[in-house]
């Protein structure tokens, strides 16, 4: 019995539930992380067909170049030296019907071209770029400062008033005052998609957040995919001494009535005990499936539906026999934009109108060749959609309707990527439906709660539960989606462990 007892369990080894598993196993805690699929990191993870290797989510994460957040963490936790690092210095190409443009990643570069196109607005445009450096030099202040978190939260309206007027605003309420011309204002808006909010709903808080991870600063790519950062992370938390098991789903968060964390039981009998459970699975399935307790399921089943979630998303996925330079693709990233309108996108989405949809688009092989077999290359297209266009199907409708969506933008690619039909090899394609079952979002929402002026900032769920004991990690919590979200999720996750 002495075997099962553990410092910690974590549920989940996502990004959020291995960031905690490691901070906590590197301190000499005994620590168990249990994953229902074979492997680490959820639905980020990597898959393989004939050949071709694909990030099944992932399209452009930050804070991986030098003295990045997460880089640092890595570093610092010896997850670094197990893993090969590409540089990239640019997000990508940006398209749009008046413009098309590379971004460098870096403010300066696009402020001046942003003044060049738009000179009426070069005044807004100067204003803009004031009020974000504003904003992130109070942020970084914030997170590093060394106040108690409660002083600073006092404090905020003296020291920290350009965050708080941040977390009170949508995108465009931030944008309107400063910039004039929307055409400029969709323009700055581009990586909505990167929230699930158009600019009329987002919250500027979050989106200047990630702004500056995707359009302010370099980053880099993890060689042979992400799958190696995940396994990765297994590993030293094993030579930490600790445990990781896969195939291993839990089914169960024991507290028996008590109101505090006993342990958990899993969908094949087994029981592992624990005073503390980290949560890497989505909310509502922990807070209103997995608990054991009838009151809390029912208080948090009430709080937990009144939440707005963010849309699904769809992706095709296409091995290519040729390298993709051959077909005049220069950038490892394209950001197709039909109108500067996002709320206009939002709606395309929505009614499944594949024609005028926005689409990101991405080819991992181009920054690492071993995602392709020789002279050949991989790319990915992804857009939104509701869940509710899938979700009641017959299985004919829905083979039929992922064809149907697969055609429209494998034809919408060949505007960029001439004769790119002519080339494919391997044709895949995931719907909300996948979102669903395999990451085990709740109505397929690929960033968890909706990032609304209202669920974002300090009104995002907390790491922190009613149940003593209990946990949360991942996109669905403090401070949001993606990646780096999910490891300062993770991390803020293991700090409110008490010992």
């Amino acid at each position: 019995m002495a075997g099962n007892h553990y410092d910690v369990i974590v549920v989940g080894a996502g990004m959020g539930g291995l960031t905690s598993a490691l901070k906590l196993a590197s301190c000499g805690k005994k620590i168990l992380v249990l994953e229902r699929h074979s492997s680490p990191g959820g639905v980020a993870s990597s898959f393989k067909r004939k050949g071709f290797l694909f990030e099944s989510v992932l399209h452009y994460v930050d804070g991986l170049a030098p003295g990045g957040q997460i880089r640092a963490f890595l570093d610092d936790y010896g997850v670094s030296q197990k893993l090969d690092y590409i540089d990239i210095k640019e997000f990508g190409r940006v398209i749009y019907p008046e413009h098309d443009f590379v971004v460098g990643a870096d403010f300066d570069s696009l402020e001046a071209y942003l003044k060049d196109v738009f000179p009426d607005d070069a005044q807004g445009v100067d204003k803009f770029f004031r009020d974000i450096h504003k904003f992130y030099a109070q942020l970084d202040h914030f997170v590093g400062g060394k106040l108690p978190h409660w002083c600073k939260m006092l404090l905020s309206p003296f020291l920290y008033p350009s965050i708080i007027k941040a977390s009170c605003l949508t995108l465009e309420q931030f944008m309107t005052g400063k910039i004039k011309d929307k055409k400029l204002r969709g323009i700055l808006g581009t990586i909505w998609g990167f929230i699930g909010l158009p600019p009329s709903e987002a919250s500027a808080f979050y989106f200047l957040i990630v702004f500056r991870g995707c359009w302010g600063k370099n980053t880099a790519f993890i060689k042979n995919g992400f799958s190696s950062l995940f396994n990765a992370m297994v590993e030293r938390i094993r030579e930490y001494g600790s445990e990781v098991r896969f195939n291993t789903r839990v089914k169960e968060i024991i507290t028996r009535g008590t109101g505090r964390i006993k342990g958990v039981r899993t969908d094949k009998g087994e029981e592992f005990f624990s005073e503390q459970v980290i949560s890497n699975a989505n909310p509502i399935d922990t807070l209103t499936g997995l608990i054991d307790c009838d009151i809390s399921r029912k208080i948090y089943a009430v709080k937990l539906s009144a939440m707005q979630k963010t849309i699904s998303a769809m992706q095709v996925y296409l091995g290519l026999d040729l390298p993709l330079e051959a077909l005049g693709m220069r950038h490892v990233l394209l950001c197709v934009n039909t109108t500067y309108d996002h709320d206009g996108h939002f709606r395309y989405c929505r009614n499944a109108d594949y024609h005028r949809c926005n689409l990101l688009v991405t080819s991992d092989s181009q920054l690492d060749g071993g995602f392709a077999p020789a002279g050949k290359s991989a790319i990915s297209a992804i857009t939104f959609n509701d869940y509710a266009n899938w979700s009641n199907l017959t299985q004919e409708e829905y083979a039929k309707k992922k064809k149907e969506f697969a055609g429209i933008i494998v034809a919408r690619l060949e505007k960029y990527l001439p004769g790119i039909t002519g080339h494919i090899e391997v044709l895949e394609v995931a719907t909300p439906m996948t979102m669903e079952r395999y990451g085990l979002f709740p109505e397929g929402a690929v960033y968890g709660f909706s990032q609304t002026v209202g669920q974002a900032s300090h009104n995002r769920l907390s790491q922190k539960t009613r149940i003593k004991g209990l946990f949360l990690a991942g996109a669905w919590t403090q401070p949001g989606a993606g990646i780096h979200g999910c490891l300062v999720s993770g991390k803020d996750a293991a700090d409110a462990v008490k010992f």
